[in-house]
């Protein structure tokens, strides 16, 4: 049997043939090539397939496997971490790309991670350089947001611990994404696309997992995932993404929120949410739907409630709340 690979790198597409080319290029470049690349096609309708087959012909190590749907970004991660092999699994969006020693860099601050370090956040910037993010944080409304996202990189060059990741690049503990799964699924396919990176890192935090940011591991994001929505539906495909989006925020509170914590906060959440309806029904209605989807999936995700509660670690369920430290990120 032939060695494990020491990172798998796992990217899931779809219709993305105008940037997944710069992406796998990146990766074929490498100097340090102790890794595999698993890509999952969600049956794209345009050249994807073939620019990744293209890449593997040219010895990028590799698999491309082909649904015959789309399974959504959470689907095709958990079809790919069944093929992938390493223990540390680095998730990436097609529309990324990283420079020559990006893996090396990786491979070194892994071997210095503390083990109960379930996830390493990189430095994600934008094409101008500016911070896309340096993690996930929560305000006191329950808004999750990339920190330091327009900001100088400068500003954010100290290794630290934060809430948790975005799943536009995130590098994962193979044991933590199998600690964590409900049903044996590590992402939430329930969820499809959108707010997935919170569910995952609010239980990955409750288990007593840390998300740990390294400044020095960088990935450029150009964030065309979202325009190639909307591109290939035009404006259903925008009410869609808004519609899962109102949805999956709502389910993951419900999920993974401390009751103590939600009744603190009703004083500033019940009229920021009641606002937040009435502003949905007049400038997105076709996003109303998402809150009837969630009292329609309302009670399966309960039911996950129950499990992730039955599953924290005591300490997490006592700790403080995780919000206040987001102060500076606000501004």
């Amino acid at each position: 049997m032939s060695e494990a690979p020491a990172l798998s790198i796992q990217i899931v597409t779809w219709n993305s043939e105008d940037v997944i080319g710069a992406c796998l290029a990146s990766l074929a470049a490498q100097c340090v090539r102790a890794f595999e690349v698993v890509i999952v096609d969600n049956a794209s309708q345009d050249a994807t397939a073939a620019c990744v087959e293209r890449a593997l012909a040219q010895g990028l190590p590799g698999t491309l496997v082909r649904s015959g749907r789309n399974l959504g970004f959470c689907g095709g991660h958990n079809l790919a971490l069944g093929r992938s092999q390493a223990s540390w699994i680095l998730l990436l969006n097609p529309d990324t790309h990283v420079g020559v020693d990006f893996v090396e860099r990786t491979l070194e601050t892994l071997q210095r991670t503390d083990p109960d370090v379930g996830t390493v956040a990189p430095l994600i910037v934008r094409q101008d350089g500016r911070i896309d993010s340096t993690g996930l944080f929560l305000d006191r409304l329950r808004r999750v947001f990339d920190r330091g996202q327009g900001k100088p990189a400068q500003r954010y060059a100290r290794e630290e611990d934060v809430f948790g990741c975005t799943g536009a690049a995130a590098l994962h503990r193979r044991a933590m994404l199998a600690d964590v799964a409900e049903d044996g699924q590590a992402f939430d396919e329930r969820l499809f696309a959108y707010y997935d990176d919170l569910d995952l890192s609010w239980r990955a935090q409750l288990r007593g997992w840390r998300c740990r940011y390294v400044p020095s591991l960088v990935v450029v994001h150009a964030r065309a995932g979202r325009n190639a929505v909307r591109a290939a539906e035009g404006r259903r495909g925008r009410a869609l993404e808004q519609r899962l989006a109102v949805r999956n925020r709502l389910l993951v509170l419900l999920k993974c929120e401390r009751l103590r914590d939600a009744l603190a906060a009703l004083p500033w959440l019940l009229p920021y949410e009641l606002a937040r309806l009435a502003y949905v029904a007049l400038r997105a209605p076709g996003s109303l739907p998402g809150y009837l989807d969630a009292l329609r999936l309302a009670p399966t995700f309960w039911r996950s409630r129950r499990l992730v509660r039955q599953r924290a670690h005591p300490a997490r369920l006592l700790a403080a709340p995780f919000f206040p430290h987001a102060a500076r990120d606000a501004s």
